[in-house]
């Protein structure tokens, strides 16, 4: 016992480096004869779809697969790399508990010369590779096949196509919904993918029910900005179809003028039938009189329009092509979560899934921003601990449909990423949340290089790229918070907020009495999304207390609040607890603490206190921000269980990373973050582990530190005494199993 404790202690001293205060994150390689201590492959079936399609529960709210409830921890994912390659990494994935992908593409030809009704069938034949790997595993796959940003086009539009007004570099923005075109060259493009034989299963895709979810396209929708520069072709297109819209309406499109009164446009011309539209930006706003009658009209018809759409493709995936899965209309945002949210979301409801895409941004400033970090680069670098109200699943769900986050993420540079999955698996629990696709994993298991070595300086500094969940701060913390989600070990809340939102109000964008913020992101927003919604009447911070949710078409006067909030919000302590009990947030310290039957953990700035008593489990730390979970491995209470395990996440940051606190300029404001002076080099920084856990379990006999591959590397002394097993973590403990 002395040697193996001696071989511990050298362990852990060659781990801790120069940098004071931190240790080196090991990328973990998979060790042959040896099997991984820590494994969550055993929560997936033994192969994707074993007991039948994915479908939803009674209430449509949830997902099953055939007769058993299945809940999801999904990543985005891709096929490019060999077969073996993407065999290990659909086994690492299965072990740090993740049971869907969702495969973001387009399968549209692309490139110069290519025909619209031809497919690219590369991305086809990788598409079926992922699904088939994925099956092996027990993870399911969501697919999406379009997105009509160019660059997902080959960077080229064809005129070939034939696509009216469109050609070149140009982005194909709300073209899909009006131009019968494109519409039937979608079809062809996913009539070739679900329909013929996957070479890797022998199943076509449309019977295949390890596909779990099929989404019909990414990222668009005619209430977001894009809809604002629309070109001239399809503006002459959508108001052809918006004239006959009225003409239906009104009898005549003079009867529709007339019913507008003074609300006149400069492309208003009765002589030929034609009619202008009001801007994006005018239905973000409040309208009165004329004006809002007449973008009452406008706003119905874009989402008449948009619902048709999803409902018609829904119909060809269902009744043409022969498809069994469930489908997610698309996952987009708008130019107002207050005015124009509900009416995307209404939408949606043509199919029986819904979603959006959103992140939680560093507030990351410089040339290029949106797809790397340089130095020279600014950011803000705050805690969603102490801005709750910006966790990114704050979301109004709509009764009767599952809800689904299929992109997001902590983007770097953040350096508290060991929040992010404490705080989903939490909120996601006791909101009824369905699942969060993090965004996105890359490599076999870590990512081993997060740098653009084409941009190298003459120093050796290197842009450092910033969409990926593969670190140690993000990916390296899903086992303890995939497990504890998956098996349900913290009870949801109750239903704070339930609206019943008729059509009328739908149409005239009235505002709802809660509104979620919306994140700023530079690929996807415009910068007045930055500013906190102040429209509602009921706080932000509800949507962490239970589940929000809203009925369309339904009965104004059943709209209800839980009498409960009051009690659960207090806006002067700074405090928020959940309607479950079992959770409670000091944002004004940025601490989160969780106290369930099996599950006890503690995240944020814990500097401040020392102590934390989680029912019978203590927890002792002096690590200034720290994510620390005790969770049963068996799904017993942690008195009874015989599996624990004590998994801490801290501050990541790459070797040799320099930062200084800086005021900054972005337009005409001034900013407080840090200047980005040196991006560093793999291997990533970890702030040392110190924490001693105390458990009320007196048939625990064997503690084993873990690398972070899962693999036991050292014995952990174990201290027993009336009924209690305790431990001090070693300086550079990720994981440690307790039996």
């Amino acid at each position: 016992m002395k040697h193996v404790s001696l071989i511990l202690f050298l362990l852990v001293s060659l781990t801790i480096q120069a940098q004071k205060g931190t240790y080196d994150f090991v990328f973990p390689e998979k060790k042959t004869g040896q099997t991984p201590l820590l494994n969550l492959r055993f929560l997936n079936e033994e192969t994707a779809g074993a007991n039948g399609f994915i479908r939803l529960s009674d209430d449509g709210e949830s997902f099953m697969a055939g007769d058993k409830p299945i809940r999801f921890w999904p990543v985005n994912s891709g096929g490019d790399m060999n077969d073996e390659d993407l065999a290990r990494h659909a086994e690492f994935l299965a072990q740090m508990g993740v049971n869907m992908v969702r495969y973001h593409g387009s399968i549209n030809p692309a490139g110069k010369g290519t025909d619209l009704y031809d497919v690219d069938r590369k991305e086809i034949n990788n598409i079926w590779r992922v699904v088939a790997a994925m099956k092996k595993q027990g993870i399911y796959t969501t697919i999406s096949p379009f997105w009509p940003h160019n660059g997902h086009m080959g960077g080229w539009l064809p005129k070939e196509w034939g696509i009216e007004g469109y050609s070149d570099k140009d982005d194909l923005w709300g073209v899909m919904y009006f131009n019968d075109r494109l519409q039937d060259g979608y079809k062809a493009w996913v009539k070739v993918l679900y329909t013929e034989k996957n070479p890797y299963t022998g199943i076509a895709l449309k019977d295949e029910p390890a596909v779990g979810i099929i989404q019909i396209m990414n990222e668009d929708g005619v209430f977001f900005w894009t809809m604002q520069n629309m070109r001239p072709a399809l503006k002459k297109m959508v108001t052809a179809k918006f004239a006959s819209w009225l003409q239906k309406r009104y009898g005549t499109l003079a009867e529709a003028f007339a019913a507008w009164g003074d609300a006149r446009l400069p492309d208003d011309n009765l002589k030929n039938q034609t009619v202008d539209l009001y801007s994006t930006y005018d239905m973000t706003l409040a309208a009165s009189g004329n004006k809002a009658i007449r973008l009452r009209d406008q706003v119905e018809f874009y989402a008449d329009t948009q619902y048709d759409f999803y409902r018609g493709i829904h119909d060809y995936y269902r009744n043409v092509l022969g498809c069994k899965q469930i489908i997610n209309a698309e996952n987009w945002t708008t130019a107002s979560p207050s005015r124009l949210h509900d009416l995307e979301r209404w939408t949606n409801t043509s199919n029986e899934v819904l979603a959006v895409n959103r992140y939680f941004d560093p507030g990351h400033f410089g040339d290029n921003n949106g797809w790397r970090i340089d130095p020279g680069h600014y950011y803000i670098g705050l805690s969603a601990l102490k801005q709750p109200q910006k966790l990114p699943i704050n979301v109004k769900q709509v009764a009767g449909h599952p809800f689904l986050m299929t992109e997001s993420g902590w983007n770097l540079p953040h350096k508290y990423m060991a929040e992010v999955p404490f705080l989903i698996s939490t909120i996601q629990s006791i909101t009824g949340f369905d699942a969060y696709y993090w965004f996105a994993a890359e490599g076999i298991d870590y990512t081993r290089n997060p740098y653009f070595e084409f941009t190298k300086d003459a120093t050796g500094n290197r842009a450092m790229h910033r969409w990926t969940c593969s670190v140690p701060g993000m990916l390296g913390q899903f086992p303890a918070n995939s497990l504890l989600f998956r098996l349900n070990y913290l009870k949801p809340g109750e239903i704070i907020f339930h609206e019943e939102k008729p059509m009328d109000k739908l149409w005239n964008r009235e505002i709802s009495p809660i509104v979620e913020e919306t994140n700023f992101d530079p690929n996807r927003d415009t910068k007045n999304n930055m500013k906190t919604i102040t429209e509602s009447g009921i706080s932000p911070l509800a949507f962490l207390t239970g589940k929000v949710e809203v009925v369309f078409g339904g009965d104004a006067s059943k709209t209800r609040i839980s009498p409960n909030l009051t009690n659960l919000i207090d806006p002067e302590k700074k405090l928020i607890k959940s309607s479950s009990g079992e959770m409670s947030w000091d944002y004004g310290n940025g601490i989160v603490e969780v106290n369930t039957e099996k599950a006890r953990g503690i995240c944020g700035f814990l500097d401040g206190k020392q102590k934390f008593t989680l029912g019978n489990v203590q927890i002792n730390t002096t690590n200034k921000y720290a994510a620390i979970w005790v969770v049963a491995m068996d799904n017993l209470p942690i008195e009874k269980s015989g599996k624990i395990l004590i998994q801490t996440g801290t501050v990541y940051q790459p070797s040799g990373w320099k930062e200084e606190e800086s005021d900054f300029k972005d337009d005409d404001q001034t900013l407080h973050g840090y200047k980005i002076i040196d991006t560093g080099k793999m291997p990533w920084k970890a702030d040392i582990t110190q924490v001693k856990v105390e458990l009320p379990n007196s048939g625990l006999k064997k503690a084993t530190l873990l690398d972070a591959g899962g693999y036991a590397i050292g014995n952990v002394a174990l201290r027993k005494s009336k009924g209690k097993a305790s431990l001090t973590l070693p300086a550079n403990a990720l994981y440690v199993v307790v039996e």
